[in-house]
């Protein structure tokens, strides 16, 4: 695939963080926290700017998205109202939650540290987000097939799996219903809509809830789970999309 001259800022930024990831030192798990961040912040006023021709679809003014850009909520409101299909499979909420741990690196880095897996976790995020928004895959954007390009950690093997799921969700609404949809509806909304139309059953929809709930708490830190506890979660997650899988 022939790079875009738009993509090589946040395939750089990556790449960045990458190069940073591989030291396994705290001060490095620092830097690449800050540039994954800064990847994914590029990344999305990039595609916002894009001319409608190159996006594809309708964008917001000039004006808006400049005032967005001083105001990362706001940035996300924006991509939430304009990327449509671009961030299915991606918790803003997740994007959020990371980007404020990145402020609290920058503007208190002295002696405040970052785990390795959550960075791993805000890496996978960052390479779905860049591969949905801008067409750059993780080989490209760090210079080929490098060890570490899939996940390095159990939290990181979590999130694409989830994303996965809600993919799969996502794909079988749209089938399903004949109106538009909101693009980035909760995941458990979707569930809802498919147990309405008899599609899948109501004990399907809560083993999604109480994945949904302890993906959740375990991305954003709330909890620290062991890795069986993690396991558990992925095959749950493995096995849900498969019993979905051809409906």
């Amino acid at each position: 695939m022939t790079d875009k001259p738009w993509t090589s800022g946040p395939k750089e930024l990556l790449n960045h963080a990458y190069e940073h990831i591989e030291n396994k030192r705290s001060f490095d798990y620092r830097i690449a926290m800050i540039s994954i961040d800064n990847a994914v912040e590029l990344a999305i006023k990039t595609y916002l700017g894009l001319p409608k021709r190159v996006r594809g679809t309708d964008g917001p003014s000039y004006r808006r998205l400049q005032e967005a850009s001083n105001s990362f909520p706001e940035l996300i409101n924006l991509l939430e109202e304009y990327a449509g299909n671009a961030i299915n499979g991606i918790e803003l909420g997740d994007i959020e939650v990371y980007h404020r741990t990145r402020n609290t690196l920058y503007h208190d880095g002295n002696g405040v540290t970052v785990d390795p897996v959550h960075v791993d976790s805000y890496m996978q995020i960052a390479t779905i987000l860049l591969r949905n928004l801008l067409g750059i895959s993780i080989e490209t954007a760090i210079g080929g097939m490098r060890a570490g390009s899939s996940p390095n950690s159990q939290v990181g093997d979590l999130i694409i799996k989830w994303a996965m799921l809600t993919q799969r969700l996502r794909g079988i609404v749209d089938k399903t219903y004949k109106t538009a949809i909101p693009a980035n509806e909760p995941i458990l909304h979707l569930a809802d809509r498919l147990v309405t139309r008899k599609i899948i059953l109501p004990s399907v929809r809560e083993r999604i809830k109480e994945v949904n709930n302890a993906r959740n708490k375990v991305v954003h830190g709330a909890i620290i789970a062991d890795d069986d506890n993690l396991k558990k979660m992925i095959q749950e997650i493995e096995a849900i999309t498969a019993e979905i899988k051809n409906i």
